[in-house]
């Protein structure tokens, strides 16, 4: 039986599942098993995967990836758990890592680090880490609640036991290629300490592709109120973070407008949303988000066409990849 086992979703990446795969193979910890479950996909993704003696692949109707990795973990063996993305990299000490403080700490539940942020061309741009950490160290869960209140550093890669995940039920299914990591995280949070490690262990991809840019903004407010009610509806929880409720609120609203901003997808859509971040905490507009804000909802009153202008003209100042609000 493996120490680890290695959960790569999939879903027509042919162009970068082959790094993706390497990269777990080039692993300095040796004992795990790579299963890549692969959801549906339409392109040469099967054909590349079998070049690769000795992964594991099976295939399923596409179902989304919470579903695919759900799949992934129940033919798997490893007393520990990685998930990690068909288009990412996983730095060749990640498992190593991750499994010394695991054995150290059976406390935790989870293991994540920073991550090197890359263009659809593999150039990395900037590292991304905890908001609330600094150093590497053990968190107890409702320190790291506060973070995934507003936002999630964990997704690029994420390491658990599985008797973590066994106790959380899995990912959540209802929700498909929004908002499924953080729900899971959280649900992980409530009943597991996390480690944090404070040097990239990932290289994680932006590009224009991915599904979760292309979220209907209804769909996508279906799945952050179930995110928050997996807080708020709980009431051994709902009272350490009530103080923070309609900042989240007004942050998740925010990030829906975002779905409807994209590339001008909808911008009365957004401008709902806007009105309803600033709606449910006015304080925004005092803080330093507060001309953001006033600029998207303004840009979102011009003609479509207008609207797609100006954002190419701003494009041709600024890398075009700090568009990908991550």
């Amino acid at each position: 039986m493996p120490k680890f086992s290695v959960v790569m979703s999939a879903y027509n990446y042919g162009r970068w599942i082959g790094e993706a795969i390497q990269s777990v193979l080039d692993q300095t910890f040796k004992d795990f098993e790579l299963i890549v479950a692969d959801d549906g996909s339409t392109d040469n993704t099967a054909e590349i995967v079998a070049s690769f003696p000795g992964v594991k692949y099976f295939r399923q109707e596409n179902q989304g990836p919470a579903a695919a990795t759900n799949a992934g973990v129940a033919i798997s063996q490893g007393e520990y758990l990685a998930f990690t993305g068909a288009n990412d990299h996983l730095l060749p000490y990640a498992l190593e890592k991750a499994a010394e403080i695991m054995d150290a700490h059976p406390e935790v539940g989870m293991v994540y680090g920073q991550a090197f942020m890359m263009d659809a061309d593999g150039h990395v741009y900037r590292i991304r880490g905890s908001s609330i950490l600094k150093q590497s160290a053990i968190i107890d869960g409702k320190e790291q609640i506060r973070e995934l209140l507003f936002e999630n550093r964990i997704i690029p890669a994420m390491m658990v036991t599985r008797r973590c995940f066994d106790a959380v039920g899995g990912v959540n299914e209802e929700l498909r290629a929004i908002a499924e990591d953080r729900h899971f995280c959280i649900k992980v949070a409530k009943k597991f300490s996390l480690a944090y490690i404070a040097e990239p262990i990932v290289r994680y991809r932006l590009h224009d592709n991915q599904m979760h840019r292309h979220v209907d903004p209804k769909l996508a407010e279906t799945a952050f109120h179930l995110v928050m009610d997996e807080i708020y509806g709980d009431p051994d929880f709902a009272p350490h973070f009530q103080h923070l409720k309609k900042a989240a609120y007004s942050r998740n609203y925010r990030r829906i407008a975002d779905y409807g901003l994209y590339y001008g997808r909808d911008l009365s859509l957004a401008r709902q949303y806007i009105s309803k971040a600033v709606k449910v905490y006015p304080r925004i507009m005092l803080g330093r988000d507060g001309l953001t804000i006033a600029y998207d909802y303004a840009t979102s009153l011009l003609p479509k066409r207008l609207y797609q202008a100006l954002q190419g003209v701003k494009d041709r100042f600024q890398d075009p990849v700090k568009r990908l609000r991550d």
